[in-house]
């Protein structure tokens, strides 16, 4: 289990093996890492390893285990408002995320980072995160609700 809390102007993030009784902080925290990368919305785990998305645009990915930090890249896209106020979705192994632009950026679950695509919405504003349903991706920005799917 991993925890990611907000305090202030930084984050904190850990991992706790689940189980126990009574204070386990000695017992079953895996790691604790503060001053991160400010993150508003959540992280996600896959086959071992966190991935985050700063509210700056920067994505990382670190070691489930150790915390460590695999890979870290700034997404850039087609706008100015390049910030991340929305949470990563995970659907088979890629990860969609979008920024402040409604810009969404296509990037491999892997720990070798690959942004395998950028798609515009068309520079509205958007802080929702995405939604995957059933082979078809939601988007919600500012001004609309769209559908993309096959």
């Amino acid at each position: 289990m991993v925890g990611l809390t907000a305090s202030g102007l930084h984050n904190t993030a850990l991992a706790v093996r689940p189980g126990g009784r009574g204070d386990v902080t000695a017992t079953h925290r895996l790691w604790f890492l503060s001053n991160r990368k400010t993150c508003l919305g959540s992280g996600l785990i896959f086959q071992g390893h966190m991935y985050l998305v700063s509210g700056a645009g920067v994505a990382q990915c670190l070691d489930l285990k150790t915390g460590q930090t695999i890979w870290e890249e700034r997404l850039t896209g087609t706008g100015a408002r390049n910030g991340c106020w929305s949470s990563p979705v995970l659907a088979g192994d890629r990860i969609y995320v979008s920024n402040q632009n409604a810009d969404v950026f296509v990037l491999r679950a892997s720990p070798k980072f690959g942004c395998l695509a950028t798609n515009s919405i068309g520079g509205e504003p958007m802080n929702a995160s995405l939604a995957v349903s059933d082979g078809w991706i939601f988007i919600r920005t500012d001004k609309a609700l769209w559908c993309v799917g096959k």
